[in-house]
């Protein structure tokens, strides 16, 4: 097979894989054998994506994710690592490997079209589409982009270009930088069939959403081919932005209705202004023009963008996107430690309108392998991009003064190798000249195959190069400058680096200044660290699984039958027994009005006189020591300081003068001095008997 040279790369408009995704039965025979062999039966499964694409399988996407810019001069596309991956299924539904790729990446504006949560892959198809195997499920949940049947007809790519939008791509992981985590230099790209272009009628930027969507089995739904168009005028293909001001509950009729002149028929929202008019009669004329334009305002036409016709007035969808709704909810999500899921779900701001509760038509439902959005205007271009960088460490170019001249002289310094020379000021202040040259260059540079991998630099200082001609060479140095500053502008690279100095920095400064203070020497450092809580958790697991009965205690039934109770004779006699109940007066009164009433009526008796417990001094003492001993030791637990101070109470007559007021009575108190009370008129009672 031919290698690409460098600079170059092959492509190729497929590469099929020999068997698809499926489950299959292999049967072997021996023959040739003086005696019969039994033919041995094994099952294969050959997994493959079907409802989401691992992330390890994504190199690259165009647009980047959650950027802005100005992407309408190229198509939208995603580079993934295994070649084979777009036609591992069939779209027909059939087991033989197809041409035609099951995946297509589809791109579509916000208001056209919805993107679901999480939901059961089961319904992340269109009802009654017929899938090969449906048990071939790789994810129990998954996503889907819910579009009507007048979006897929005029964005979806047809069935004939989807072998047109998909192609492999050879090229030499030596001459690709990092190889952006390819191993081969085989590349798989799907490319989307519409451009994000910027919305020039109205003037305001568009923000997009590229969806990889399986088309399995649903091939019949694609729109069929159309003539080629030269130009064409952007719209939205329909809008269904109006939704998210509608309340689900109520739905759109009454916005809709509220916006149709009838012809003098007030319907909810005309009269709701005409109410608001008639209160603001009597105020100022300012009030009444205000309550006018808030009228106006409130009844605001959207009935129309329902149907697709028309454009619906609203706020730009760069300053929507500008605000807290989309770009800063993902900057913010890009902060915590699980940002993958976050950022992704971030991303679907906007795309969350409840299509399939207001459609008239058909929604399809097609499952979203991968999604990421962006947003297309008209300033951010790659050259305004590289302008607004500030590389002043690096130096300054001196201010020409805006009424100088244009100084007489050659043309600007420029050699066949590229580079450029430029009026240079070191940080010194010293005015130099220097050699810079930017990432594009004339010709291919040639690459000397055994350097290897250049040493790691940690400042542009470090890849300043001094030239045969005595001056600096500033491009490796600019270009470490200007990664340095997009990989800061990311939220989740600054969190990153803010967690490594708040732990790792943190504890490494500790160590350095315990070994210059300790008089010994500390141990080395590995490249991983000791978690000791985590080693104490796996140690005590451990330690359980192997003996549960001697930590956790020998298992018990769910529910404990306890002993067994011996009963000698009826149920109700025994029960009658054990209250103290009369069971034969009981059953009389029963039979006159009823056993409930005669239950209410019947007497508890008591054990003691008058219903009161007999307590003497011996148990009033016994009660105290035990309430004050388990007091003391809640404390002890708690709060051992607490615990030192507390001291059995001492008797009237031990308190001196100048001692401490007797602690506040409780309803404790009030209840043994009111036994003791009762005990002493009892004792007096009998005395006198």
């Amino acid at each position: 097979m031919t290698t690409p040279k460098i600079g170059h790369f092959i492509l190729h408009s497929n590469v099929l894989p020999q068997v698809t995704a499926g489950k299959y039965q292999l049967v072997s025979e021996h023959t040739g054998l003086p005696f019969d062999a039994v033919a041995e039966t094994t099952h294969v499964t050959v997994s493959a994506p079907r409802y989401t694409m691992p992330t390890d399988q994504i190199l690259s996407t165009f647009p980047p994710a959650n950027a802005e810019g100005a992407f309408a001069d190229r198509l939208p596309q995603i580079v993934l690592k295994r070649r084979t991956l777009p036609w591992e299924r069939n779209p027909a539904g059939q087991i033989q490997p197809s041409a035609t790729p099951w995946l297509a990446l589809v791109v579509v504006a916000e208001g056209e079209a919805a993107l679901s949560t999480a939901t059961a892959v089961a319904s992340c198809v269109t009802p009654g589409t017929t899938l090969l195997d449906p048990s071939d499920q790789d994810v129990q949940e998954g996503l889907y982009l819910a579009v009507t049947e007048s979006v897929v007809k005029k964005i979806f790519p047809c069935q004939q270009d989807l072998e047109l939008l998909t192609h492999v791509r050879h090229v030499d992981v030596s001459d690709t930088e990092l190889a952006i985590g390819d191993d081969d230099g085989w590349l798989a790209v799907v490319l989307a069939n519409r451009l994000p272009v910027f919305d020039q009628a109205n003037n305001k930027a568009v923000r997009y959403m590229a969806c990889l969507v399986n088309i399995e089995g649903q091939l019949g739904a694609l729109p069929p081919p159309e003539p080629f168009n030269e130009s064409f005028e952007w719209a939205l293909a329909q809008d269904w932005s109006a939704l998210a001001q509608i309340d689900p509950d109520v739905g759109p009729d009454p916005r809709v209705m509220g916006n149709v002149d009838l012809g003098g028929i007030a319907l909810p929202v005309a009269a709701n202004v005409q109410h608001a008019a008639a209160r603001a009669a009597s105020a100022p004329a300012r009030a009444l023009q205000a309550a006018a334009a808030q009228g106006q305002q409130a009844a605001a036409k959207v009935g129309s963008t329902l149907d697709g016709s028309k454009s619906m007035a609203q706020a730009s969808v760069s300053q929507q996107w500008g605000g807290m709704q989309a770009g800063q909810a993902v900057q913010m999500a890009a902060r915590d430690p699980d940002a993958k899921m976050l950022v992704r779900d971030a991303m679907g701001i906007g795309f969350r309108l409840p299509i399939q509760a207001f459609a008239m038509e058909k929604v399809l439902r097609f499952p979203v392998l991968a999604h990421w959005s962006f947003t297309t205007n008209e300033g951010a271009t790659f050259e305004s991009l590289m302008e607004d960088l500030d590389v002043g460490l690096l130096g300054t170019v001196p201010e020409v003064p805006p009424q100088a001249p244009p100084k007489p002289g050659p043309g600007p310094e420029v050699v066949q190798t590229g580079h450029i020379g430029l009026d240079h000021r070191t940080r010194r202040g010293d005015p130099v000249r220097a050699w810079y040259r930017g990432p594009c260059v004339p010709l291919p540079t040639q690459r000397d195959p055994g350097q290897g991998m250049a040493p790691l630099a940690h400042s542009a200082d470090q890849l300043r190069r001094v030239v045969p001609d005595g001056r600096e060479d500033l491009s490796l140095a600019s270009a470490f400058e200007i990664g340095r500053l997009l990989a800061l502008s990311q939220l989740s690279v600054v969190s990153a680096s803010m967690r490594f100095r708040s732990e790792q920095f943190g504890a490494g400064r500790v160590r350095e200044i315990l070994a210059r203070v300790l008089p010994y020497q500390l141990p080395v450092l590995t490249a991983g660290y000791v978690d000791l809580g985590r080693y104490v958790a796996i140690q005590a697991i451990g330690e359980m699984a192997r003996h549960p009965d001697e930590i956790l205690g020998p298992r018990r039934p769910v529910a404990d039958p306890g002993r067994a109770i011996k009963m000698e004779g009826d149920l109700d006699a025994v029960v009658a027994a054990g209250l103290g109940l009369d069971l034969a007066v009981l059953k009389k009164t029963g039979e006159q009005i009823g056993m409930v009433a005669a239950l209410a009526r019947s007497a508890v008796p008591i054990a003691s006189k008058g219903g009161v417990m007999k307590i003497d001094d011996k148990a009033v003492t016994i009660l105290r020591g035990a309430l004050q001993t388990e007091l003391g030791h809640a404390l002890s637990v708690a709060m051992p300081a607490a615990a030192k101070v507390v001291s059995p109470p001492q008797p009237r007559a031990q308190r001196g003068a100048g001692a401490a007021p007797p602690p506040q009575r409780d309803a404790l108190d009030e209840l043994i001095e009111s036994a003791e009370t009762q005990a002493d008129g009892d004792e007096q009672e009998e005395r006198e008997q």
